[in-house]
Parts: C-alpha cells; structure tokens; sequence
C-alpha cells in the first residue's frame, strides 16, 4: 500500500496587505516542488494545491482532500500564513477524520509544540524535511508506531495520549545532488514569477544550487540551513537548469540561494559550462548576492552567461545601522559594488529595511536619499519585520517588546500602521508607513528614472506599473 498525500501552499491572507494586495504575484516553492518529487521517487499517490494560484478557500482544499481520499496533508508553514495553514488543517480534519497533518517549514519549525500540542498539527518536520518526509510517510504507510516515530532524525509529533516529543535533529544532508529535482510538472508552475522588480523573461522557475549561508545577518532567518554552507556540483547545477528549459519551457530561471553564485569554482564552472551549451543565448538568469561578493571578471562572466539582474541586500544607507545588524560592509562598499554592475551591464535591485533598531527618522531619510544617489535600477523598501527564527526575533521577545501571535500582520508591505509588529522608539507607526511610500515615491517617481525604465529596462508591464502606483500613492 502506498499513501494518498496532499501537499499544499498555503496563501497569505490577502485582507493584511490591504492596497499592497494587487503587488502580490504566486511565486516558484523550490521547497515544496523538492518534497513532492520525494513522494514520487517512493511511489506515493501525490496531489499538490498552490493557494496562491488556485486561490482556494480553506474548504475548497478540505473538498480536494476528500475525493482524493488523502491520508496525509503536508503543508509549509511560513509566518504570515500561519492563520490560513490552522484553517486548512481544521477544514481537512473535519472533511476527512483521521488524516495525518504534517507541517513544516520556519515558522512550524519554531512554534512546533505549539502545533502540536494545540491539534493542527499531527507532525513537524524540522529543518531541511526531504529524508524526515520520506522517512514518516514509510512509518505512516504501515500504521503509526511510537517506536517507529521516536528513531526519525528531525521530527517533533504528538502521540496518542497527546503528549508532544521532540526527536534528536538530523544531521545536515551534504549530498545534495543525490536529490531529484523539484517536480514541478505538479505545480502550475505556468503561472509563476519572481515579482516584478526581479521579472526578466516568462516564462519562470527557480532553483538552489547551494544550502546554507556562512553570514549571520541579525534579521535573517534561516533556521533550515543555517550557518552550515553545502554547495551543489556546478555541472549537476546546470543539468537541472537545462532540463527547466527544455522540459518546462523556462527562459528565465531565478537562484533562490542566500547568496549564488559564491565562491570561484561555482562562479566559474557554471558559468562556462553554461556558456559551452549555448544556454546563454535561451535562457536568463537572476540570482541575490552580496555586495562584497563582487568583482569586475565576476560579473563579466556572469553577464556573458545570461545573468541579467542581481539583488543585493543592502538594508539601510547607514553604517551604523548595517553594523548593528552584522551586515559587515559599509555603504562605500555598497556605491561602489552597483557601480561596478552599471558598467557590467547587470541590472540591480536594492533591497532596504526600513525601521531597523535603533533607526530614527533622520536614519530613514538618510537611506532613502542613499537609494536613489548610487545608481541602482530598482528598489525595494521594506518594513523590518522580526520574523521568528531570526536573532532580531529572540532578542525582541527577550526584551518584551514582541508579546504578540497574529502572524498574518507580519509582512513588510503593511498599510495600517496600528498592525505593525515592530516599530524603533524613536518613529511613531504612521511615520514608517509615510517613509515607505515616500522612499517608493522619490526612487521611481524622477524623471531620470521614469525615462529609463520606459526606454532602457521595459520589463515591467502597464498593468503592474499602475498597481505599484496607486499603492505607494495610497490609492484604494
């Protein structure tokens, strides 16, 4: 016998992000796609909803999962969807009593007892859930056993009496090529893009060719990978990248790593192994570094390789603020690093943080100018949000200044400053949604930059050109 399994995206509440809703496009879920080939390769019946496709309710997904005749429902928990995964799992469990809810990613990696002990949840899969997923669904396939359950590296599950257990953590998989490939013909990956501001071609997919990231960035929170960098083979990387083309129709494939290309092999010996197949003149690619990452031959041979557009962490246009974060460069790194990319021909998309610690209005200010005087081609700023798993989290709730669980508020793009989960002392709420809009405002709003986009860039469409205005305007 083999398990009937749904797996499931769950969507963020669009309500939360109010005018912002419109800006909000489904986007590739490497993760998910990874789990549901290992549910294929062990011969598992597999079905897969993307709520931010399909856009259904909670008892639309309950409906799927019974005509399917699901035994188990795996879905991935992301904070700001936390509030739609409890819906789900509640939907499922009444349409199909006796399914087994198996969660997984950051935000159930770190409220795992909570839903557990609370019902949502029958299982987390903590961490990088490939081998834990394959692993369960075999104990599962055969009936629940607590001793079978106790020896699975990884998982946190509640028993029969309703006590929660915590297994030992599993042991980072270094082999990482011995994986299949994402399944995305399960996916409607057609749909599919990496929002506007990173949109070079459609169609679009996404892939990892490393896990893990060596920088320990105060916001960041990586609790799947951690510190512990694994990198892929570069050639085995660039089979996958053919086959998206080639099977799925890609022509432009984003790198989902923290940071990709990093270090010289990789650099090199994808990039001209790409190159050596003539991929470079079919298929783009977009991918986020850093900025002391760069250097004129790196981005020479990017280019040549199809790397057309890079986003770069920026954060803030103060050194302060970056050190108080542990970003470890300064913004006379950041000038010259995009500088270097302009006369490379490498778009770039800066991402900034608004409202770090510490940050006053002054601070906010000083970034916004920052943005717009080095040449970047695109910007985004974001709201700090201390998302659980980062440091910035632990040290909030520490301090008592973060006593609160309705997730779905916990999103960059906020409209209404009374939901904001954090705030610096020295700006009051409304202050960091007006310094949101403004930043948006003074970037893209010069005359300088409307006739480069509308000339040089041309990637972004009317439509979304409309939708970004009427937001950061505060249109309804």
């Amino acid at each position: 016998m083999r398990l009937r399994v749904l797996l499931v995206n769950p969507a963020m509440d669009g309500r939360a992000f109010g005018r912002y809703a419109k800006l909000m496009e489904p986007m590739p879920v490497v993760g998910l796609a990874s789990l549901a080939a290992i549910c294929e390769r062990d011969g598992h019946s597999l079905r897969v909803i993307d709520q931010f496709v399909s856009a259904s309710t909670p008892e639309e997904v309950a409906d799927v999962a019974r005509i399917f005749g699901a035994d188990v429902l795996g879905i991935g928990v992301l904070t700001p969807t936390a509030p739609t995964c409890a819906a789900i799992a509640v939907a499922c469990r009444a349409a199909s009593p006796g399914i087994h809810v198996i969660a997984g990613n950051i935000h159930a990696d770190v409220f795992s007892n909570e839903l557990l002990a609370s019902g949502i949840a029958d299982y987390v899969a903590h961490g990088e859930a490939e081998d834990t997923l394959s692993e369960l669904l075999a104990v599962l396939d055969g009936g629940p056993d607590d001793t079978a359950l106790s020896a699975i590296a990884g998982l946190s599950w509640r028993d029969s009496a309703g006590q929660v257990h915590r297994n030992t953590a599993r042991t980072h998989r270094c082999d990482l090529d011995s994986l299949p490939w994402p399944a995305w013909h399960r996916f409607p990956y057609q749909h599919y893009g990496l929002l506007p501001l990173a949109d070079v071609a459609r169609p679009t997919l996404a892939m990892t060719a490393s896990r893990g990231c060596p920088y320990r960035c105060e916001f960041c929170s990586l609790l799947f990978s951690g510190s512990h960098y694994r990198a892929r083979d570069p050639i085995a990387v660039v089979d996958e990248y053919q086959a998206l083309h080639e099977r799925y129709g890609a022509r432009q494939i984003g790198f989902v790593d923290p940071i990709f290309p990093l270090g010289r092999k990789m650099l090199e010996t994808f990039c001209e192994e790409v190159m050596r197949r003539g991929l470079h003149h079919d298929v783009v690619w977009v991918s986020e570094t850093r900025v002391d990452q760069i250097d004129r031959a790196s981005l020479r041979l990017m280019r040549q390789s199809g790397c057309r557009r890079l986003l770069l962490g920026i954060e803030s246009g103060v050194d302060m603020l970056l050190e108080n974060v542990n970003k470890t460069f300064t913004t006379e790194r950041v000038r010259a690093a995009v500088q270097l990319c302009r006369e490379e021909r490498i778009e770039t998309i800066g991402l900034f943080m608004l409202g770090l610690p510490g940050e006053t209005r002054e601070m906010s200010e000083q970034t916004i100018e920052f943005a717009a005087s080095i040449g970047l081609d695109f910007a985004k700023f974001a709201i700090t949000v201390p998302f659980p798993g980062s440091q910035l989290f632990e040290d909030l709730r520490r301090e008592g200044r973060l006593d609160r669980d309705d997730w779905e508020n916990f999103t960059t793009f906020q409209p209404n400053p009374d939901l904001l989960p954090f705030v610096p002392r020295d700006v009051s709420n409304a202050d960091l949604i007006r310094l949101q809009q403004e930043g948006t405002r003074r970037f893209y709003l010069r005359p300088s930059m409307i006739w480069h986009h509308l000339v040089h860039i041309r990637t972004i469409q009317p439509r979304q050109i409309i939708n970004g205005l009427r937001s950061v305007l505060g249109a309804a």
